[in-house]
């Protein structure tokens, strides 16, 4: 099955990424009612809408891999739509991140995102803006722009 995945590249340490993404998450993708300091921690999402998403922490394997398990899930489409509710419950973020000394690269995969579900295209756009665009951006000094996609 193919997943949704990207990869990054930034001048930067491995932690710098590691951090943004277990503690800064609110910077470059929306604001998050907690961090990921240790296996079990939870948070939830909030884009301002109905939809949210609650993410537990089930690695943590500083600087190098975060894993995010979805366990609950209640995405709301715009068209009102119920059948995309819960498609990425037990889904799993998964963050690669690996530094040749002055370049680092995150992989991103979202585990359980592919093209059969119905919400793949506007996933996949929210990811290709968050991930690629504001997450490098934030990663690289720049502006991020989180929860405006």
């Amino acid at each position: 099955m193919n997943h949704y995945q990207q990869k990054i590249n930034y001048e930067g340490s491995s932690e710098l990424a590691f951090d943004a993404i277990a503690k800064e998450m609110s910077k470059w993708w929306t604001k998050m009612s907690g961090q990921f300091l240790s296996i079990g921690d939870k948070a939830k999402t909030d884009f301002g809408m109905e939809s949210y998403w609650v993410f537990e922490a089930v690695t943590l394997d500083s600087p190098h891999l975060i894993e995010l398990k979805c366990c609950e899930a209640n995405h709301i489409h715009s068209d009102g739509s119920v059948d995309m509710k819960e498609e990425w419950l037990n889904s799993v973020l998964k963050f690669e991140i690996s530094n040749d000394g002055k370049i680092s690269e995150v992989l991103f995969t979202h585990i359980g995102l592919h093209p059969e579900l119905k919400c793949y295209d506007v996933c996949k756009a929210g990811w290709d803006h968050y991930f690629l665009k504001s997450l490098k951006d934030f990663l690289s000094g720049g502006k991020a722009v989180p929860g405006s996609y």
